[in-house]
C-alpha cells in the first residue's frame, strides 16, 4: 500500500472513530448519563471547572478585515493614443487592485489552523499560536452544524464566530450542545445526523421492522 493509500485509510479510520464515539456519547446522555470529567492537567482552571474532553481539531473565525493597495498613477507624454491607453492601463490595473483588496477584506473564514482544543464545563479553551484563547459557554447564541462534514459552527452574543472541525468535531458538539442546552440540547437540529445514526443503529440491534415507505 502506498503512502498515500494508508494517510487516507487512517484519516477515514479516525472519521468513523469519532462518529462512533460521538453516537455513543449521545446514547449515553439521553439515558441520563454524565460527561465524565478527565484527570487533572497544568492548566490553571476556574472554580468547580472541570475538563472533559481534550484534542486537536481544526480552528477557523470568521470576520472581515481592512486591506490597503496602492494606486498607479503614471505620467504618460506622446501621442493622444499612446497616452488613452497608458490611462486604460492604469485604470484597469487600479480596479483589478481595489478588487482584490475589498476580496481580501471581506468576511470570511480566517486563521485556520490545526489547534489544541480543551472541552470544560465552562468554555472551549484553544491555543493558537502558543495563545490560550477562551471561549464561554454562556456566551454562546447559537450552534450549528454539518455533522455530515464534521464540522460545527458557534456564535456568540460578542466576538466572531467560531468553526471547529476535524474527527472529534461530532463529539464535540454532542458535548457541547448537552452542556449548553441541557438535555433539550440533544434534539437540536445540528445534531440530526447523529440523531437519525443512533435511531438506526437502535433499530438494526433490537431487529425492529421498519415499514416500507415506498408500499
Amino acid at each position: 500500500m502506498s503512502r498515500r493509500k494508508e494517510t487516507s485509510a487512517a484519516i477515514d479510520a479516525a472519521l468513523r472513530d469519532g462518529w462512533s464515539s460521538a453516537c455513543r456519547l449521545y446514547e449515553h446522555l439521553v439515558r441520563g448519563g454524565q460527561l465524565v470529567a478527565l484527570p487533572p492537567t497544568g492548566l490553571r482552571l476556574g472554580q468547580d471547572e472541570k475538563i472533559f474532553g481534550d484534542t486537536m481539531l481544526g480552528y477557523a473565525r470568521f470576520y472581515g478585515t481592512s486591506a490597503q493597495y496602492r494606486e498607479s498613477s503614471s505620467f504618460w507624454f506622446g501621442s493622444t493614443g499612446f497616452v488613452l491607453a497608458g490611462m486604460a492601463s492604469d485604470a484597469i490595473s487600479n480596479a483589478s487592485a481595489r478588487s482584490r483588496a475589498q476580496a481580501m477584506a471581506a468576511a470570511q473564514w480566517r486563521d485556520q489552523a490545526q489547534v489544541r482544543m480543551v472541552l470544560t464545563n465552562q468554555r472551549l479553551l484553544g491555543d493558537y499560536q502558543g495563545n490560550l484563547l477562551s471561549f464561554w459557554h454562556n456566551g454562546v447564541q447559537e450552534l450549528a452544524a454539518d455533522l455530515s462534514q464534521w464540522s460545527f459552527v458557534l456564535r456568540y452574543q460578542e466576538g466572531n464566530p467560531l468553526m471547529l472541525h476535524g474527527p472529534a468535531a461530532p463529539w464535540y458538539a454532542v458535548a457541547i450542545a448537552w452542556q449548553i442546552f441541557g438535555p433539550e440540547g440533544m434534539r437540536l437540529p445540528a445534531l440530526a445526523p447523529i440523531t437519525a445514526a443512533v435511531a438506526q443503529r437502535t433499530r438494526a440491534i433490537t431487529g425492529e421492522i421498519v415499514p416500507d415507505a415506498r408500499s
